[in-house]
């Protein structure tokens, strides 16, 4: 007997998981209108019936029922709906290693047509509301994205490998994305010289240390900002920022609107 092993791939399957933010029902109507939307998170629609739009790079897509759409994370993008529609949504990171959503460079929305079994069953699932309906929305999940992946062709590249000095640095700032968190500080935590922090960083990750804090910071914001009793100070604050107008100026500049204007556009 013979036990074949591949340690690299077996490191993948551990590190890549589905991280779902929001699985929810939606009956929508005319007020469901956003334009310019840029989400750090995949976006997945199961429309059951009726109709509404998405508007990308001088593309519209019209949304149907029985279909099935995928919405890649920082697309920007606008919908609306003219006159009914009701879905399924969720809102979903693929995240690697490094903390990068895996469709973050995609730049096409993704259909999947003629699913309307599909879409009924996890609609039954999501009313069921059970452990077991939990396990079932999970695995129709990862399978919608499996099949946009095939369907697209789409490569998610190989797998990375990383020194353990900047799997330390991710780590850090994953686990506490904050401002404070500049080269020299987590040069202090890691025992290192910034310079050498920094240098191995951009040589691995393609991005400078400081431009990586950034993001994460904006991702966690994102993230803080589902939850309508933490107010904007509250968020300033947690992240670090001098004050609450600091923050919603860099917010605009990621994302394109005031973080609550945005805090109504991760709704559905």
């Amino acid at each position: 007997m013979e036990v074949l092993e591949n340690p690299l791939l077996k490191k993948e399957l551990n590190r890549i998981n589905m991280n779902i933010l929001e699985v929810s029902f939606a009956i929508l109507d005319s007020a469901w209108k956003m334009g310019n939307v840029i989400s750090p998170f995949i976006r997945v629609y199961y429309v059951q019936t009726g109709e509404a739009y998405i508007k990308y790079c001088e593309k519209t897509i019209k949304m149907t029922g029985g279909n099935i759409y995928l919405i890649p994370s920082n697309l920007e993008f606008s919908y609306w709906c003219d006159s009914s529609m009701r879905k399924l949504y969720a809102h979903i990171n693929l995240l690697g290693y490094n903390n990068y959503d895996l469709f973050s460079s995609y730049n096409e929305c993704i259909t999947l047509a003629d699913k309307q079994k599909e879409i009924d069953a996890i609609i039954d699932q999501w009313h069921r509301g059970d452990l077991l309906s939990s396990i079932s929305i999970k695995t129709s999940l990862y399978q919608t994205v499996l099949e946009s992946l095939l369907q697209e062709n789409i490569s998610l590249g190989d797998i990375e490998e990383y020194s353990d000095l900047v799997k330390r640095t991710i780590q850090i700032i994953k686990n506490s994305p904050h401002l404070s968190l500049t080269a020299q500080r987590l040069a202090e935590l890691l025992f290192v010289s910034p310079s050498q922090l920094q240098k191995k960083f951009r040589q691995e990750m393609k991005v400078s240390l400081g431009q990586y804090v950034n993001e994460q910071v904006m991702f966690a914001a994102v993230n803080l900002l589902r939850s309508p009793d933490t107010s904007i100070k509250e968020i300033s604050d947690a992240l670090g920022f001098c004050d609450q107008f600091h923050f919603s100026r860099r917010f605009c500049e990621y994302y394109g609107m005031p973080p609550s204007h945005y805090r109504k556009s991760i709704l559905f």
